[in-house]
């Protein structure tokens, strides 16, 4: 993922409060895969970033299967990992 799209989508989440982030996280990043979750479901890996409702991890989708990745230029996509304290 390019380092422009990281940061709009750390600045949309990092929004408290705000309603409907994931559409416009969306349609701020369209061909992206965004994922979205409960923190509790992920056992492995560490987030990307934190922002006070979400949990970001990078997933590369290259493969036949998404993995969790922490190189930003492997990413294809998004997995937000909603946290139970916000």
């Amino acid at each position: 993922m390019l380092a422009e799209e990281l940061a709009r989508a750390e600045a949309l989440l990092a929004e408290p409060g705000s309603e409907g982030e994931l559409a416009a996280l969306r349609q701020a990043l369209p061909g992206r895969a965004i994922t979205l979750c409960d923190a509790a479901d992920l056992t492995e890996g560490r987030p990307y970033r934190v922002v006070p409702r979400y949990e970001i991890y990078l997933v590369d989708g290259t493969a036949h299967c998404w993995q969790l990745t922490t190189d930003p230029d492997a990413a294809t996509g998004l997995l937000l990992a909603r946290r139970a304290d916000a």
